[in-house]
């Protein structure tokens, strides 16, 4: 990481693959500041409005626009150019209602998808892990770095807590009220998240579980092609029929 002009910058050829970075742009590039999402996977918000969307011209001008509060993650304004956006995401400009969710692309690894109005006020939320809490409550940690708790009346029988790690929560934002939740199952369907096979869809027909780090595989159909791809990379997006529009081919 280096410092240029006072900003916190990456040299350009260190940058992530599915950046999708112009040569005029020149040596350096703006680092992701710390955040929910891995700074090797994620979309600066300078990136997406200056390059991605051409909102605005240049860094200079961009930051302004970032700066005065236009762009909204996940219902929140932010404000910081550098704040990092990714998977399942969603960014919305009010001023000129256009709404996009970030998903998984098998060219440039994470794209901007178009999204309406009524799309924008949810989002998908895979649980990476749970963890007990003060008075025997269940926090659930979700892969965009929110928690939601889980209030229990009986701590030594939770029958609240019916979730497992790897369920997929739709749930509302910036509220995070819980709208559904699905499982981790045969005959739902998802999308690949990470691996050769990014962006991919289709019903999960197997899953494979084995011991060890990365031994563990789902079958995904396609139509007619059958795709393996490792459990961790797998996110669900719906029983019957996806509750997120998907990009046509």
């Amino acid at each position: 990481m280096t410092r240029h002009g006072g900003q916190k910058v990456l040299k350009r050829l260190n940058t992530a693959g599915h950046l999708q970075i112009s040569r005029k742009h020149g040596t350096f590039f703006v680092n992701p500041s710390p955040g929910p999402h891995k700074k090797d996977f994620c979309l600066p918000l300078i990136h997406i409005i200056r390059d991605l969307l051409k909102i605005a011209d240049n860094h200079r001008e961009a930051k302004k626009l970032i700066k005065n509060g236009f762009f909204k993650i996940d219902g929140k304004i932010i404000k910081d150019e550098r704040y990092p956006i990714g998977l399942m995401d969603v960014l919305s400009i009010d001023k000129i209602k256009k709404y996009y969710r970030i998903l998984p692309d098998s060219h440039h690894g994470l794209i901007l998808h178009e999204i309406d109005e009524k799309e924008s006020t949810f989002k998908l939320c895979r649980i990476d892990n749970k963890t007990t809490v003060k008075g025997g409550n269940i926090q659930l940690n979700l892969h965009d770095g929110k928690n939601i708790l889980i209030k229990v009346k009986n701590p030594q029988d939770p029958k609240e807590d019916t979730f497992k790690r790897m369920d997929i929560l739709k749930i509302s934002i910036p509220e995070k009220e819980i709208l559904k939740t699905f499982r981790f199952q045969e005959g739902n369907l998802a999308i690949i998240m990470d691996g050769k096979n990014i962006g991919q869809t289709g019903k999960i027909l197997k899953v494979k579980k084995r011991f060890g780090p990365n031994a563990s595989t789902v079958s995904i159909q396609n139509d007619e092609e059958l795709t393996e791809t490792l459990y961790d990379y797998t996110f669900i997006i719906g029983e019957k029929q996806s509750e997120i529009s998907l990009p046509t081919n």
